[in-house]
């Protein structure tokens, strides 16, 4: 599973680079966190992706640079301050998403209907054991 995780990753950073997309695999899924929850804190994020804050600080101020994201004030904690993609990074990452689906679709290729059902059952069952494990 690593082994397949590392191909797509790189395939994806491939496509970006080869469309002068210049972000990391992590600040895409990043911003795609960012996009299913405007509520996220930089702590959020750092816990979700399971890496040391200092780290997404960095990633998330060359995103700030880019304008690709914006820090908000949160409504119920003043000393918080939300993420918050802008239309440029909304623009960005729709375009990420286009490519990073056809890398899966290009990795996926030759796989029957039934093959892609069985291998979704099977990272159900191994989610549902891992969960059971927490």
């Amino acid at each position: 599973m690593g082994r397949t995780h590392r191909v797509y990753k790189n395939l994806v950073i491939n496509e970006f680079k080869k469309q002068e997309i210049e972000l990391s695999f992590e600040q895409f899924v990043m911003m795609q966190m960012l996009n299913s929850d405007c509520t996220l804190i930089q702590q959020d994020v750092a816990n979700q992706l399971q890496k040391d804050k200092s780290i997404i600080v960095r990633q998330i101020n060359v995103l700030l640079e880019l304008q690709y994201i914006v820090r908000q004030i949160n409504n119920e904690d003043k000393r918080k301050k939300n993420l918050m993609l802008t239309s440029c990074g909304i623009d960005i990452l729709n375009q990420m998403k286009g490519i990073a689906s056809e890398v899966t679709e290009r990795l996926l290729s030759g796989a029957t209907q039934t093959e892609l059902d069985i291998f979704q059952q099977v990272l159900m069952k191994i989610q549902a054991n891992g969960d059971n494990q927490e």
